[in-house]
């Protein structure tokens, strides 16, 4: 297997005139690198105009000898990364605009183990571009689990900002993984379909369709558990503010009581004036008259503290 990294016309011509597979790996390339890239393969203008532009959605555009898979992966912080991706009978071209460790990595296997099989290439490559997702899908599911362990312990104002933060991330992801489940059900089969490509013994194909199917359902239980944790930091702020109510309440009946009793003590009733003069009265009937009620209460409120708090 021959694997490319420049548009080298001279040993383009030979692989075709040999009738041999390749692949051509471009990073960032000029518009004149396109523009080249195109006469050697025959690409389609309007598919060449795409690339030099970018920013594409994922889609599958059909050619007469060819077809163009605008497909996307994750870097490892969940940035998402634009390969557009042409497939022929003869050859697949991969361009992108950013490293992607995936393909890197391929190139070595490749240059190591190489297939026979095209079908099974063009599999490696988009199996790797897929599975690029599931690390980020762990590392995104290890944050909100994070996440939600501190709501729970002690809910927080920033929390709340992660959340939303978390939720951009997870929803466009989300977005990417199913408009390109979506495109890839009937691109496996143009693949397959074009001239001169040979197709292997087992559907490696299809197997993507069912990856890029369990990450949109991931993403989307991502989703899901995001929204309920945003409910669930309304709720836990809200209990935290009923027991702070609650203490407060605690607090403002054992002043009420000590506020009765000191202020029933402070009136001019001539038995109190007469009769409340030693110590010992001032023991029995002003500090007695404060502990008794306050441990009745604090009695009380122990007892009911489950039902209450």
């Amino acid at each position: 297997m021959h694997v490319l990294t420049t548009v080298d016309e001279a040993q383009i011509a030979r692989l075709r005139k040999a009738d041999e597979f390749f692949w051509i790996d471009l990073v960032h390339p000029s518009d004149d690198d396109v523009g080249r890239l195109g006469s050697a393969l025959g690409l389609h203008p309007v598919a060449l105009e795409d690339t030099r532009e970018f920013g594409q959605r994922p889609k599958v555009d059909p050619y007469e000898s060819h077809l163009l898979l605008v497909f996307f992966t994750v870097s490892r912080d969940a940035t998402p990364l634009e390969v557009h991706i042409y497939v022929s009978g003869g050859f697949i071209v991969t361009v992108r605009r950013d490293e992607c460790t995936v393909l890197d990595e391929l190139h070595e296997r490749l240059a190591r183990h190489s297939p026979h099989d095209e079908e099974l290439l063009v599999y490696r490559i988009l199996d790797g571009l897929t599975d690029a997702f599931y690390p980020v899908i762990a590392k995104l599911e290890y944050q909100i689990d994070e996440l939600e362990g501190d709501v729970l312990a002690r809910p927080r104002r920033e929390q709340l900002t992660r959340g939303y933060r978390l939720k951009q991330t997870v929803r466009e992801l989300h977005r990417l993984a199913d408009n390109q489940h979506d495109q890839f059900r009937g691109a496996h089969q143009a693949i397959l379909s074009l001239e001169g490509f040979a197709a292997g013994s087992k559907p490696y194909l299809r197997d993507i369709i069912d990856h890029l199917q369990q990450i949109a359902g991931e993403f989307q239980r991502q989703t899901e558990d995001l929204v309920s944790l945003t409910q669930t930091y309304f709720n836990a702020n809200s209990d935290r503010l009923n027991n702070v109510a609650t203490r407060l309440t605690v607090g403002g009946t054992l002043f009420l009581v000590w506020t009765f009793v000191t202020g029933f003590f402070g009136q001019n009733f001539g038995w109190l004036v007469e009769n409340v003069e030693s110590k010992h009265d001032f023991l029995v009937f002003g500090v007695g008259g404060l502990t008794i009620p306050t441990v009745i209460l604090l009695t009380l409120f122990w007892v009911k503290r489950r039902d209450w708090f």
